[in-house]
């Protein structure tokens, strides 16, 4: 459908010979400036080199725009956005498809790596970004060099290893609402050459900048992270890297505000002050917020058996425990508590046979086997009356038309949540004789125990001296059990009235419901993701690519419950087929004028089948809606990604990322019939984003002076696949509105940043910062699980945050 369209993107790209821009350094070239140099393919390469549409920053790049985490990344890489609620609940989208799902029965889209071990479970991948060789973002299936989890891309996090010379750093910053950030690393030989240690940590702090009188301030920060590594060389064909990491993360909640429901003696504006809670003693009085930990180890054996042939092998533990509590109404009244409590325990380990004897042939081939046990549950506690008010009222929404939906609940009631104020309320339902103060807590939990083998292989041959062919591919086979679970953890004394999902074994002792006993259901799959790539050198340093790769997401097995003729609630499963998506690629990339100007491009075209997402399903009038994951239908993304770095004087380096993303729902399937979303954008898909900044360095008689002013952009983005814009909601007989439901969207909105300092003999640096510095309003999501409810709730994007630090290297 779009196939004209995008060769004229790609053409256009083409000529106009912007990148994507890769900034990582770590080799000098003949200008005194670094090459770009990356390991995407599992072997060194120039990026230029690389047939591939590939990010890449070294710390030294992270430090100067003051990026710690990957929500900042994002901003400087083109087709690349992370939402980030929280640490417990980061959004991952490449080229528009989002990674976002915390259930343990359903695989990431977009893999993410550090030091070659997944850590793509969402809510153990948001790392602090510190101490690195570099960060790779890689766009486009990436199944063959990193599973399956690489659906649509992989980023690639690579930790600093130790060397040989002793050394460290140390470091402090300080800035508004009391932020406090601590930086170290000791590097210490310990037998020349053979044997090195290296400690890292980082420590920061910020308090919430959304004020929240009834508990503590919202959206603030607490997280330490350490890392060790191990690098151990006892020959020169041997050698043995161990990497381990600890994190610990306490941040206060997150600002799920109402945008139906003011705050008590506030607004519905998500950046002024809510008024969120917990109530009932809810898991035993648990305060909003999060605490995780996360833990993982990982060695890498590296053998050169001969000038050709090497052998990499790469084992990891990782282990995560999640804990995050919050309001998902948004409001000062008791109608929900919700948490989500995560954990994963996973073991990997591959071995991959490495082939290059500097002729025609390289390649790889290699095999692993991946073992992971992971649980999500999901309390929720509700007042029961306020609850069945919510479905009376606010709730009680027909279908829209024209940005219009009759009311078909309670106007007093409507009225008294409208209120904000919990006495309001309290009066109304007492006048009409519904109980408040009534309290329960159920909990729903979803379960996988996963066992994965994969046997991978590529080879690439150079057909001239200009042309080289790539091909490979990766079979995966999974033995996955899904399993799930439905409690009431505390019944009310009134009605076994259920507001999430269905509790199972309704009276008996409860417990898990597994796939592998419902009979008939397979839940062993197999797939297999291919790609195969043209490389032409069409001068020196310039190269234009074609790339045709095959993505895939396994099945996922979904609970189906059935109600017994008693009214109880049993499990029943159904497979969601496997999600694939087809890329076509093709990209130029070039180094100019003395290797001062280096410019990238790439344009694609993807077509889904079976999409997987989540839906909302109305249960009818005072019936609580149900989020079953849904085969979605076909769907196509089609985009370009340009930039550029250059260097046009001596000390002013210039980089431009823009990237464009239409990915749309298909209006009808194969057989030509409507769609769920037919027509409409992906979540969290901006059309249009771009950075572009400048690092300006002059030398004074005290040390090097620094300037790093930034600006990124963003097109509208919608953060549901309804793309629903404001809901005027009218009382049928008077026709007045008697409340609106907010857009689930972000305008377009962009932000500048900067940093300046002096740095003195390259061993000390003293600093200040500026983010946002106009202090624009803007919002970084909305709908969440209030959404469901008629009640969306938005999050409130970071202020103007300002401060100083300094840095001693040694």
């Amino acid at each position: 459908m779009h196939r004209r369209l995008f060769t004229s993107v790609c053409s256009t790209a083409f000529v106009l010979t912007a990148p994507a821009a890769a900034l990582a350094q770590d080799q000098a070239d003949a200008q005194g400036r670094d090459e770009i140099v990356v390991t995407a393919q599992f072997r060194e390469q120039n990026i230029l080199e690389v047939p591939l549409a590939v990010t890449a920053y070294d710390q030294e790049f992270l430090d100067r725009a003051r990026i710690n985490g990957f929500a900042e990344l994002s901003a400087f890489v083109p087709g690349f956005v992370v939402q980030e609620q929280s640490v417990n609940n980061p959004g991952f989208v490449l080229r528009g498809i989002t990674s976002d799902d915390g259930a343990a029965t359903i695989e990431p889209r977009v893999s993410v790596f550090q030091n070659g071990i997944s850590i793509a479970r969402p809510r153990g991948s948001a790392v602090p970004l510190y101490d690195l060789e570099r960060v790779e973002v890689l766009k486009g299936p990436q199944g063959t060099l990193f599973g399956r989890s690489a659906q649509i891309g992989a980023v690639h996090v690579i930790t600093r290893r130790p060397d040989y010379e002793f050394g460290g750093l140390f470091g402090a910053e300080f800035g508004n609402f009391d932020q406090q950030r601590y930086d170290a690393a000791l590097n210490i030989p310990l037998i020349e050459d053979k044997l090195a240690l290296r400690f890292a940590g980082q420590y920061e702090r910020r308090n919430g900048f959304i004020d929240n009188p009834l508990e503590r301030d919202l959206n603030g920060a607490d997280t330490l992270s350490l890392r060790g590594s191990l690098r151990f060389e006892p020959t020169e064909a041997v050698r043995l890297d161990i990497i381990g990491h600890y994190t610990r993360d306490e941040p206060p909640g997150t600002s799920f505000k109402s945008g139906v429901i003011p705050a008590l003696g506030g607004s519905t504006d998500p950046n002024d002050f809510a008024t969120l809670s917990t109530f009932g003693g809810f898991l035993g009085g648990a305060p909003l917020g999060v605490e995780r930990d996360l833990h993982d180890v990982t060695a890498i054996l590296d053998i050169k058996i001969s000038d050709a042939l090497s052998i990499t092998s790469t084992t990891g533990y990782r282990s995560f425990d999640s804990l995050e509590v919050f309001d998902p109404d948004g409001s000062a009244f008791n109608i929900f508590a919700f948490a989500e409590d995560a954990n994963s325990r996973q073991i990997s380990s591959d071995i991959r046979f490495n082939y290059d004897n500097d002729g025609r042939f390289t390649g790889f081939f290699g095999g692993g086997v991946f073992f992971e046990e992971g649980e999500q549950r999901v309390p929720l506690g509700f007042g029961v009356g306020e609850t069945a008010a919510l479905f009376g009222s606010l709730a009680a929404v027909g279908p829209m038309v024209d940005g219009r939906a009759p009311f078909g609940g309670s106007v007093p009631l409507a009225g008294a949540f409208l209120s904000g104020n919990p006495a309001v309320l309290n009066a109304t339902l007492g006048f009409a004789g519904i109980p408040v103060g009534v309290f329960q807590e159920e909990t729903f939990a979803n379960a996988s125990d996963n066992v994965s083998f994969d046997a991978f292989a590529e080879i690439s041959y150079e057909v001239t001296d200009r042309l080289t062919f790539t091909a490979g591919g990766r079979f995966t086979y999974d033995d996955k059990e899904s399993l799930f679970e439905g409690v009431i953890s505390q019944p009310n004394p009134l009605t076994p009235f259920i507001v999430g999902a269905p509790a199972l074994l309704v009276g008996n002792s409860g417990g898990f419901i597994s796939s592998d006993d419902q009979a008939g259901l397979d839940s062993t799959f197999s797939g297999f993701a291919w790609r195969a790539v043209l490389n032409y050198e069409i001068a020196d340093g310039k190269f234009v690519y074609f790339n045709h790769s095959r993505g895939r997401r396994p099945q996922v097995i979904e609970d189906a419950f059935a109600t017994t003729p008693a009214g109880a609630a049993v499990g029943q499963f159904n497979v969601i087929p496997a999600e694939t998506v087809s890329s076509y690629e093709i990209g130029a990339k070039g180094a100019f004028f003395d290797d001062r100007l280096t410019i990238e491009t790439a344009g694609y075209l993807y077509n889904y089948t079976n999409f997987q997402t989540t839906v909302r399903i109305d249960g009818g009038p005072g019936v609580p809606p149900t989020f079953p994951t849904v085969n979605g239908g076909s769907a196509d993304a089609l985009g370009a990604e340009l930039g550029l770095s250059a260097r046009p004087v001596e000390g002013l380096d210039l980089f431009l990322t823009y990237g464009y993303n239409r990915a749309r729902f298909d209006e009808t399937d194969a057989d030509g019939n409507p769609q769920l979303f037919g027509g409409n954008q992906f979540r969290l898909a901006p059309d249009h984003s771009l950075s572009a900044g400048f690092n300006y360095e002059k030398q004074t008689s005290v040390g090097a002076f620094f300037l790093t002013p930034s600006f990124t952009w963003r097109s509208r983005v919608f953060f549901e696949n309804e793309n629903d814009g404001a809901i005027a909601v009218f009382d049928p007989v008077t026709l007045a509105t008697v409340f609106t439901v907010p857009a689930v969207a972000q305008e377009a909105y962009g932000l500048f940043n900067v940093r300046a300092g002096l740095r003195i003999d390259d061993r000390f640096e003293v600093y200040g910062y500026a983010e946002n510095l106009l202090d624009k309003e803007y919002i970084i999501d909305a709908g969440n699980t209030g959404g469901g409810f008629g009640i969306p709730t938005f999050i409130a994007g970071a202020p103007r945050f300002w401060g100083g630090g300094f840095r001693v290297t040694f």
